[in-house]
């Protein structure tokens, strides 16, 4: 059992901070989004002089702002997305904080074999709720993102543990 709820801690951690990195990512994404569709609409609104004598530019100009915003949720994660990443990260963070009070519950000797494996299973119950937001809201995982989320995670274990996920298991 010991290795099982070690196993599941690390990887929520691991979900956890691929969440905030993934979460920042989309955010950016969106803002920058944002910043260049306001910067070209209002370049059309305040440069309407200059357009004045190029009325076929401007048309064009205007349907590919129009079109991209159009085409922005299928690009672009929305605001419920987003709003769903928070829902999925909070899970993770209580999840998480589950997991760590019940091992080291389990590695006091507190819990039996048996006890911790019916509170491992609980928790492993509440997990399932949040996968299919989780299928919906999150439909890539970038390679780079996953690293970057490991290497934090791995960090943190160290830190935090005095080890690594891999001495830790081993022993």
């Amino acid at each position: 059992m010991r290795d099982r709820i070690w196993a599941e801690l690390t990887q929520s951690k691991h979900s956890k901070e691929f969440l905030v990195l993934y979460s920042r990512r989309q955010r950016a994404i969106l803002r920058y989004f944002n910043i260049g569709i306001l910067t070209f609409s209002a370049g059309g609104i305040m440069g309407w002089k200059i357009w004045e004598d190029l009325p076929l530019i401007s048309c064009v100009v205007i349907a590919i702002i129009s079109l991209i915003k159009l085409i922005q949720p299928h690009l672009i994660m929305s605001d419920k997305l987003l709003s769903n990443l928070d829902t999925i990260h909070k899970f993770y963070i209580e999840y998480y904080n589950n997991l760590e009070k019940l091992w080291y519950e389990y590695e006091a000797g507190r819990l039996s074999d048996q006890e911790s494996s019916k509170r491992f299973f609980k928790l492993k119950e509440s997990e399932g709720k949040i996968t299919q937001v989780i299928s919906d809201t999150i439909r890539t995982t970038p390679e780079g993102l996953v690293k970057k989320a490991k290497t934090h995670s791995d960090q943190y274990f160290k830190q935090i543990f005095n080890t690594s996920i891999y001495e830790q298991k081993n022993n």
